[in-house]
């Protein structure tokens, strides 16, 4: 796999650092991060990014909607929600957004790995 050009966007600080951490170990670069998701539409163009792991909800705009705004970029990234939200019809609004992944935050340490492999092989996991 490799390195993914990767923005983290959650209003939850302590979230951000952990997912940092939890990436250290894989073959994703971490180029930046946002609290909000007008952080995550202006980062996106700005920086470019290959992937970027967003929270669902959030203060202003939340990643469903910044999630539709940075799909309609010219070449977009990777999206993958995050979120504690993990039902079916969370997934689906997140797929419906644009998002070619999902992760449910309670597991995201368990399950990152498998995630990013599986987008290596082409795969979505909404």
């Amino acid at each position: 796999m490799n390195n993914l050009r990767t923005l983290l966007i959650d209003d939850n600080k302590a979230f951000v650092v952990l997912a940092r951490h939890l990436l250290a170990g894989t073959q994703v670069e971490v180029v930046g991060e946002g609290y909000d998701g007008y952080d995550a539409v202006r980062l996106a163009e700005e920086i470019r990014p290959d992937l970027i792991i967003m929270d669902l909800a959030m203060p202003g705009m939340g990643g469903l909607q910044a999630t539709r705004l940075i799909k309609a970029q010219d070449h977009p990234p990777r999206v993958v929600i995050a979120s504690h939200y993990d039902d079916a019809a969370h997934r689906e609004f997140a797929a419906q957004s644009g998002a070619d992944g999902f992760i449910n935050k309670q597991d995201y340490e368990h399950n990152i790995a498998q995630l990013l492999r599986e987008f290596s092989r082409g795969e979505a996991h909404v």
